[in-house]
């Protein structure tokens, strides 16, 4: 199982974050975690890579006491789709297919 990592504005799995398998990047805008971006290398697609780093991007707004809004439509359907995330997750962004 990959790790996740910590780096600037973003989270990534793989050995370095310049050639990750997984990447959530984000940016702050005051007290919300704005989601730009997930991807997930194709051989790696389907494992729900993608859903562990949305889970530790919602860990780390919890930690930060921060609420999320996201740009990507993958990242907002996961956040959506499990009603956990409603301390956090505020559809108030409007989405887009980055």
């Amino acid at each position: 199982m990959e790790t996740i990592h910590e780096a600037k504005n973003k989270f990534y799995m793989g050995v370095n974050e310049d050639e990750p398998v997984g990447l959530l990047s984000y940016h702050l805008e005051g007290q919300h975690l704005i989601i730009e971006h997930v991807y997930v290398t194709r051989e790696l697609r389907g494992q729900e890579l993608g859903v562990r780093l949305v889970a530790k991007a919602v860990a780390f707004a919890r930690e930060n006491k921060l609420k999320i809004s996201s740009y990507c439509s993958y990242a907002e359907k996961v956040l959506s789709e499990n009603p956990d995330n409603g301390d956090v997750f505020s559809d108030d962004t409007d989405s887009c297919d980055n």
